[in-house]
């Protein structure tokens, strides 16, 4: 423990002793080094949806493949597919296709008015997974058409199939838009196209049909407990044409943390796009609007992506909106945050924008990840499918107590990856642990190049890094001889503790102790030394091996030298740590405060190779 803390005050001569603040943008643990690659049939646009998924102690990674061909349905045009690929297997024997029962042939009966043409169905445009252990999955096809009418009326109604979690058996066939003896393309829901985004809770399956009604669009919510279709009966929702409602979907807890409320995209509302949130009544079997937010330029398609995310751990959820076509240039994309004030209320925090980079297209895709970092807060996915000329990148940021981090954290660029990838950050999945380490990982799409890569997240390692100084020194009355001359001194004490889940027992620690870096890094004289083994020296360099939860300090003595130029000004002392050995492992370092004593550290310093940015002072 460090010594007595002592303060003298003698009018102004005194010299103020401050700590520097080491700024990172969040460093996060995702390892860019070790990716897991999976490959698609060349021009399936494998990987235009991902999945991660999990039954017992098997993990999936379920991709869909809107334009492949299906091995199950060989006399159909390109229908799509589902393919399973398995997390510890060889990696050319990987991904095998899903056996949905769809069958060959073309002009199969589904209702009295029904009759099914799966060409081009684009299967795999959208996956969904039911939020529990034994969660079911859902998937559609929204191109798949009703040509009962034969070619007077083509209806590409779309279609959606609940997989069981082991998806060994066919599952159960949606049909949200069929009814019988409704023909006319584009009235009610002729050309509804159901499923081109979906969401799956643990009793309502979702689905965004965005041509009903002429393209005004709706959003199809099926209540597995009864299996009856809630209703969207608001005028003012569904009274103007073209705004595609239903383009993207998701749900959360937004009026309280027991209730579920759903939301919906329409990117063409008013030409610069809406989103609503709709409480689910289940007396009325209605959707009932609560809340909207509207898009900021013309022609951004705004609400065109949807995240519902608990981003400060308060339980009821907040929401990001995706208008990857927001323009200051051309198509760099942005995303708005907003933060739930309680009972529907939502506020808008903020705005990102990833690197802004040229046509980007940030926003296109979002996802929640879970807390992969194991800080207590949710992180969120951002694609930016189209940046660096179309190979892509995937941004991570920060839930915190107020919301989210402004800085991103993490950007996982296709181009560091693999430059060969194409569309990079299309899709993305999260939530799931694939490869049992304890934290959960994340997998995008990259469906251009028919590729979907798996991102493992390695463990993290807190630091809880402390600094005792005294407040003050008293220049006029040196307490130390440096020689034959006296010099004013001071006694610093810094201490570690670490900890984590599923880390090793013990550490090794390399860490700097250093002093006056602001007067160093402008060429000037500093005014602190350390004594180390008889000698002074400009900073301390050592080695500890360290203990869990096993806090440990080292002691030393410093020499102030006084100038009557500077003595006014801060006295900063800064201190950067390292594993010894990384091994897979990520270090994060965060301030601790003892009693009244000075103790403020830098924020997160991680890995050496890792740091970026410039160093922040503070007094």
């Amino acid at each position: 423990m460090p010594g007595p803390q002592w303060k003298v005050k003698r009018s102004w001569f005194k010299v103020l002793v401050g700590l520097i603040a080491v700024a990172l943008a969040y460093s996060y643990n995702v390892d860019l080094d070790h990716p897991v690659v999976y490959q698609g049939p060349n021009g399936s646009f494998f990987g235009y949806s991902v999945l991660e998924h999990y039954y017992d102690n098997t993990r999936w990674v379920l991709v869909g493949a809107p334009k492949a061909d299906s091995k199950y349905s060989a006399s159909v045009k390109s229908p799509g597919a589902v393919f399973k690929c398995r997390v510890h297997t060889n990696p050319e024997r990987r991904c095998t296709e899903l056996d949905m029962g769809r069958g060959n042939t073309r002009g199969t009966l589904c209702g009295k008015t029904c009759k099914e043409d799966r060409d081009d169905e684009w299967m795999g445009v959208s996956l969904a997974r039911q939020p529990k252990a034994d969660g079911n999955v859902l998937a559609c096809a929204h191109r798949w058409k009703n040509i009962y009418y034969e070619t007077e009326y083509v209806l590409p109604h779309g279609f959606c199939n609940i997989i069981p979690p082991n998806l060994h058996s066919n599952g159960q066939k949606l049909l949200p838009c069929y009814e019988e003896y409704k023909k006319k393309y584009g009235e009610e829901h002729g050309s509804c196209q159901a499923g081109i985004a979906g969401f799956f809770t643990e009793e309502l399956v979702i689905m965004g049909a965005p041509g009903s009604f002429y393209w005004t669009g709706t959003v199809k919510v099926l209540n597995l407990t009864d299996n009856t279709y809630f209703k969207l009966n608001d005028d003012a929702v569904i009274a103007r044409r073209y705004t595609y409602l239903g383009y993207a979907v998701t749900a959360g807890h937004f009026s309280q943390p027991t209730t579920t409320d759903v939301v919906g995209g329409a990117p063409q509302d008013g030409g610069i796009g809406k989103v609503y949130i709709f409480r689910t009544d289940r007396g009325s079997g209605s959707l009932i609007k609560i809340f909207q937010a509207s898009g900021k330029k013309m022609g951004s398609y705004f609400g065109s992506s949807l995240c519902a995310v608990d981003l400060n751990s308060d339980g009821l959820s907040d929401l990001l909106v995706g208008a990857p076509m927001f323009s200051e240039i051309r198509d760099e994309g942005q995303v708005t945050v907003y933060v739930n004030r309680g009972n529907g209320v939502l506020e808008e925090q903020l705005v990102l924008n990833g690197d802004n980079a040229y046509n980007a297209h940030f926003g296109e895709s979002m996802a929640s990840l879970g807390d992969i970092d194991d800080d207590g807060y949710s992180d969120v996915a951002i694609g930016s499918p189209k940046e660096d000329d179309y190979v892509g990148a995937v941004y991570i940021y920060h839930g915190d107590a107020g919301g989210i981090v402004p800085q991103y954290s993490m950007k996982l660029s296709g181009q560091t990856i693999n430059p060969m990838l194409r569309m990079f950050g299309q899709s993305i999945s999260g939530g799931v642990d694939m490869d049992g380490n304890g934290y959960l990982d994340v997998t995008i799409g990259a469906f251009m190049s028919d590729n979907v890569v798996l991102l493992r997240s390695r463990p993290v390692i807190t630091m809880d890094i402390s600094i005792f100084l005294p407040a003050s020194i008293n220049i006029t009355a040196p307490q130390c001889q440096d020689g034959l001359q006296q010099v004013n001194c001071l006694n610093v004490t810094v201490c570690f503790l670490f900890n984590g889940k599923r880390v090793p027992g013990e550490i090794g620690l390399n860490y700097i102790l250093s002093a006056d870096v602001a007067k160093k890094e402008k060429g000037q004289q500093p005014r602190v030394y350390f004594v180390s083994s008889g000698e002074t020296v400009g900073q301390i360099v050592e080695q500890l091996q360290l203990s869990y939860m096993r806090e440990k300090c080292d002691h030393y003595l410093a020499y102030v030298k006084v100038s009557p130029f500077h003595l006014f000004s801060g006295i900063h002392l800064f201190a950067m740590d390292s594993l010894s050995d990384p091994a897979g492992i990520k270090l994060q370092a965060r301030n601790q405060s003892r009693d009244n004593k000075i103790s403020s550290i830098r924020e997160d310093v991680a890995l050496l190779r890792q740091l970026k940015g410039t160093p922040r002072e503070g007094n």
